[in-house]
């Protein structure tokens, strides 16, 4: 296990194993309280924040995908909470391609939505779908309830009376990474291998504990073939409008 502290900065270097990371060179609970999240989020209000970009940088990495390695399981053993609270069978998805997103309005590839409406329209006749799964676990940018996440979309991010395609399906909240991730998330990242050396800042991941395949950053992706099989793992800045995935998608929608 590696831990390397750069100017001040705790980064966690992915290596085999899980570890705990913290700021003060401390373990950290193994679980967080929302106000015990926050204080580990940078106090914005003491600070220029003008130029500010948590997460990822904003530039198109298009070589930042991996292949996933080959399984008898599917996502059709998974279950997973509707924006009203019901539970849909992902099994219901049997023989369609699908791209896996976790989502967060308030982050600054949120933008991202707006190239999943053209995807769909070119693609969804073919059987391809796209599932849409909000988290709050990166720098606390999907605090929304359930209720209110389609309005924040249409009005805040991307805005403009957005609206998501018929087959853009958006579920509720739920935890990609950490001791509380969700046994799907759990699934894709044991199958498809990590895309980076370097999951990111410690003060911005509101979880514990830290793994060596945890999703990055919101708007991570991961390509399901028609058998339900996790095939492709993409970073969230290997997207350039759609075409990074399109390669893998239309392979995926010709085999039958």
């Amino acid at each position: 296990m590696k831990v390397e502290v750069i100017s001040l900065v705790l980064f966690v270097t992915v290596t085999s194993g899980q570890m705990f990371a913290s700021t003060n060179g401390r373990v950290p609970p193994s679980s967080t309280t929302l106000m015990e999240q926050q204080s580990m989020t940078p106090n914005r209000s003491n600070q220029d924040t003008s130029n500010y970009q948590p997460g990822p940088a904003l530039i198109d990495e298009t070589t930042r995908w991996k292949t996933c390695d080959g399984v008898n399981q599917s996502i059709y053993d998974f279950q997973v909470e509707s924006l009203n609270g019901t539970f849909t069978d992902l099994s219901q998805y049997r023989g369609q391609v699908l791209l896996i997103v976790n989502v967060a309005t308030f982050c600054a590839y949120t933008q991202q939505y707006t190239d999943f409406n053209p995807m769909l329209q070119q693609n969804a006749a073919q059987g391809f779908k796209i599932l849409a799964f909000p988290c709050n676990q990166f720098y606390l940018q999907e605090p929304a309830e359930n209720h209110e996440i389609l309005n924040g979309l249409t009005y805040v991010r991307p805005g403009n009376g957005w609206r998501p395609h018929p087959d853009l399906h958006i579920y509720g909240k739920l935890e990609v990474n950490g001791e509380n991730n969700h046994p799907l998330y759990e699934f894709l990242k044991g199958t498809c291998p990590q895309t980076v050396d370097r999951i990111g800042k410690r003060t911005e991941l509101m979880y514990d504990v830290i793994g060596k395949n945890d999703v990055t950053w919101n708007f991570e992706k991961f390509l399901i073939d028609r058998q339900g099989r996790p095939r492709y793992r993409y970073h969230p800045t290997a997207w350039s409008h759609g075409q990074v995935v399109q390669q893998h998608m239309q392979q995926l929608l010709s085999e039958r």
